[in-house]
Order: structure tokens, then sequence, then C-alpha cells
């Protein structure tokens, strides 16, 4: 079987009718509640990753602000939770924003957009893809149910300290399965002529994401077997209690939390070019400074609960400082793409340039973060004003993708007047949530996990960033909404005028995806106009 696993071509023997015995059916998809719960088709597996993502990210916003209302005083579990329920409420909404909600909505949408963008009929190893999506439900319904038993990290019950441990391990069990099915997507089922340097940006960033994601959440999968035995055992070699939430907080920490933002320069590339129906000016350096980002985002070595130093280490410093970078060149990349055409103010190209702006504004902040003899911001309120503006670009990101491709991905058209205003609404959301964080951390508000801590007027800091919260959940519960609507029977293939394959199928796409076999492929921009002599060879 091929990575497709498609289904063997029946051969003609001893028939009158050679051409009929050897005629292959059309695929067909799988109906009622079949067509949902056994069904591998890497659309219906994606829409159902994002639909579990976006329940699980509202709850993770909601827990979110409960915490910071609690904390308005600089002090944790004495405003409106009580001293055991607070920590569970703030390691939850940590932990959740990211395994719960960024990544498997991201994985979701690529799930769905990527094998469209390079022309497969399918996912890579189709089974695979809906065996991920389920393995990570199961695994993401036992955490919820871990905290809500006052499990999580330090929790009071040992055994829903257990199953939070092993629940979290199988979430990441489903994301790092997905993730190896869209990573060979893009490297085996490519059509002809679509040479890797071809991929569309949104494609290829996702191939880098899903790269780091497998380098380095297995560290993640480990460390939580090593608390798993560890806790179970009572061993010692981790510290147990409110501490074990030390062992895991890296990965919503610079630079691992970057693993979570790369699409967003893929997406922006994509939605400029598409918005201005021209050609990117230098696919090289885009290529290139998506695949800096991703590098810079391999965060699985700066475990700094088990190692400390490591957050002084020169390399450390340098991935810090470096990380604006990319983002700037992917900026200035898509300066010179809007330039080049007459740009369409949509949903895509002002909620990818709001994403990436507020992503450049999280590495500037984290560019500092590490130098902790100078500016001691290290475990301050300025690491949480980081995670949360990279969290928030990542999240803005996606619902600039959810409504650019909101035909392939829903077969409806979204409301682009909804689809403009929620990236507004979440990038200022994220600016007063992180704002007075930044503030608090520079005054030295470290945290504030217990009395006496609290700083003169930080009450204030917290009430603003608590009011920023609340923008960044009614920023997303627009986004929901506005993605709701009518389904026409004539929705348009390609409503942007879109140079990239995915808008040459169908909306929704079909079964198969595409209605015969794709032509070779002899441009970057297969829809547009073949290029001129003058410019790029690799266009010609």
């Amino acid at each position: 079987m091929t990575a497709t696993q498609a289904p063997p071509t029946a051969a003609a023997s001893g028939t009158a009718d050679s051409t009929a015995a050897t005629e292959v059916r059309p695929l067909v998809a799988p109906t009622g509640l079949a067509g949902i719960l056994a069904s591998s088709d890497h659309k219906v597996v994606g829409r159902l990753y994002i639909g579990a993502a976006l329940l699980l990210g509202l709850a993770s916003g909601v827990t979110g602000i409960l915490g910071g209302i609690d904390r308005v005083d600089g002090t944790l579990g004495n405003t409106l939770l009580d001293g055991e329920t607070a920590p569970q409420v703030v390691t939850f909404h940590a932990t959740s924003a990211t395994l719960l909600f960024i990544l498997p909505a991201l994985l979701g949408l690529a799930m769905v957009v990527v094998p469209l963008q390079v022309g497969a009929r399918t996912i890579a190893f189709p089974r695979a893809a809906a065996a991920s999506f389920w393995t990570f439900l199961v695994g993401a319904g036992l955490t919820v149910t871990a905290y809500s038993i006052n499990g999580g990290p330090g929790g009071g019950r040992s055994d829903a300290v257990d199953l939070w441990a092993a629940s979290t391990g199988l979430v990441i069990v489903g994301l790092l399965l997905g993730s190896v099915c869209v990573a060979t997507t893009v490297l085996a089922l490519r059509p002809e002529g679509m040479y890797l340097e071809r991929v569309p940006m949104f494609a290829w960033s996702l191939l880098c994401t899903t790269v780091i994601w497998l380098l380095t959440l297995p560290v993640m999968l480990a460390v939580l077997v090593v608390l798993f035995l560890d806790h179970r055992n009572g061993a010692g070699f981790f510290p147990t209690g409110p501490d074990m939430y030390d062992q895991v907080a890296w990965l919503g920490r610079q630079p691992q939390v970057y693993a979570a933002a790369i699409p967003v320069l893929g997406l922006v590339l994509d939605g400029a070019a598409t918005a201005s129906r021209s050609r990117l000016p230098n696919r090289g350096a885009a290529m290139g400074a998506i695949g800096a980002f991703a590098i810079l985002g391999i965060g699985a070595f700066a475990l700094t609960a088990i190692s400390p130093a490591v957050a002084q280490q020169p390399v450390t410093k340098g991935m810090a400082l470096l990380a604006p970078l990319p983002v700037l060149v992917v900026l200035g990349l898509v300066g010179l793409t809007l330039k080049g055409g007459k740009p369409a103010p949509t949903s895509g190209l002002v909620g990818g340039v709001l994403a990436t702006l507020i992503l450049l504004v999280a590495t500037l902040v984290g560019a500092a973060t590490p130098f902790q003899g100078a500016l001691e911001l290290a475990d301050t309120q300025w690491v949480t004003a980081q995670s949360h503006l990279t969290l928030v670009a990542a999240t803005i990101a996606l619902v600039a993708g959810l409504y650019h491709w909101s035909t392939k991905v829903f077969g409806r058209a979204a409301s682009e007047a909804a689809g403009r205003t929620a990236p507004l609404v979440l990038a200022l959301g994220a600016l007063v949530l992180a704002v007075p964080e930044a503030i608090s951390g520079l005054t030295g508000d470290r945290a504030a996990d217990g009395p006496g801590e609290a700083l003169a007027g930080i009450e204030a800091m917290n009430g603003v960033a608590v009011a920023g919260a609340g923008l960044v959940l009614l920023g997303g519960v627009l986004a929901v909404v506005g993605l709701v609507g009518k389904r026409r029977t004539d929705e348009p293939a390609d409503p942007w005028g879109g140079s990239t394959l995915e808008w040459a199928t169908a909306s929704p796409p079909a079964f198969a995806n595409f209605d015969g076999p794709v032509p070779t492929v002899t441009s970057p921009e297969p829809l547009l106009a073949p290029a001129s002599d003058d410019d790029d060879g690799e266009d010609a």
C-alpha cells in the first residue's frame, strides 16, 4: 500500500468489455453518522480537529479570565478562587491554550488545506490521520476530567494527578501522529513538477511546523512519562505539588512557544499574494525566513526547571535576539508583494498582517527576556506577556486561515465583515492584555503566587490585563459567529482569484479533492498567467 492507502485498481481479465472492466469508479464519501465517526477523509478529520479545538479554546479562555480576576490584587487564591482551586485553573489555562487549542486547531486547518494546496487527492496515511484525532480527543477529554476532579500538576487528588500526566501524554501522541501525516503529504504526495521550492508558503510553513513538533513534542512526552512514574511511585526525581507545573511550562514559553506561531508567516505570505493577485518577489528568502523562524522555535533543550543554567547560555540568548529578524523579512516581502499588485483588503490579508505584527511585538519582547543580569525579567509577568502575544498572534492567523479558506474548510463563504473585524479585536485585546503584564514584569512582579508579593498599583495593571483577556475572548467568539453562514448551492471554487491549487477545486471539494489528475505544475502559482521572460526563472 502507498502512503495514501489508496484502494488497488481492479484489473480486467477475460471480459468482452475490457474498458468497462478497468474503469475506476469515482470515490464517494460516506454519509450520515458514519461519514463523521468512521471517515478517513482529511477534510472531515480536519473539521473535527477545528471544532474540538475551538470548544477547548473557549474553555481555556474562560479559565484564563477567572485566573486573571482572582489575582487582580497581586496574589493568587484570595479573591475569586480558593487556594487549592486557583493553581489548577491557572495551569489548565496555561497548558490548554497550547496543547488543547492552538496546536490541534492549526493541525486541523493544515489537514484540510495542505493536501489541496499540494495537489494531493488525500492526506498521507488517512487512517492514521483519523486515529490521531480520536487519540487527541480521548486525551483531551481525560485531561479536562483530571482537572475537574482536582488533578493537574500539584492537584490534591493523587490518582487524578496521575490521570493528568497520562492523558496529556495521549494528547501529544495524537498531535505527533497527525504531524507525521501532514509532513509526509508535503514531502511525498506533490504532483509532477511541484518541486519543494514551488510549494505554497502556507504548506511550507506547516511542513516546518510539523517537523519542529516532531523534534520537540517527544521531549514533552518523555517528561510526562517521568512525571507519571515519579509521582505514582514516589521516587522524588521531580518535585511534587505546584512545582510539577515547572517541568512542563517550557512548552508555552520562549523559545518553544514560537513553534505554535510558525504558520503565521506562511499564511500572511499566501494571503498577500492572493489578495494582490501577484507573485512573491523572492520565494527563496521567504522559505528561508520561515525555516529560520522554525529553527528558532526549538525549545526542547531549554528545560530550565531541570537545568536553570540553560537560560544564560549564549545559544539561548542568541535565539531570542535573532527571532525578530525572520518576522521582519516576511513583513518586508509582504510589502513588496502588495506593492506589485492591487491588493484587496480580504480577511486573509488583514488577519495575516495583524498576526505578523503582533508576532513581531512578541519576538521583540522575547529578545529582552534572557538577559537576567541586566533586567531581571525571568519568572516575571514579562514572560507571561511574551507568551500571550505569541499565542494570540497564532490565534489571529488561525482565524484568518479559517476565513480565507472557509469555502474549502466548511463549504460556505464566511462573513468578510466579521473576518476583518475579529482579528482587529483580537489584536487590540492582545495589546491590552500584554502591555500591563510587561509593565508589571519591568517593575518586579514575579507572578505573585503567594501573599506579600504584590506591588503598589498592581491591582490596576492586573485589572487592565483582565479586560484585555476579555477582548481576546470576545474576538474569538465574534470569529466563530462569523463563520456560521448559510451554504449556497453555487459557492464559488475561487472567491479570491487565487493562484495555488486549492482554488482549482470545487467548494466544498469532492471526496477525492480533484475531478481528475492534476496537470504537471510548471510554476509556484499554477493558476496565474505564465510569467514573462523577465520574471524569476523558477516561475517560467
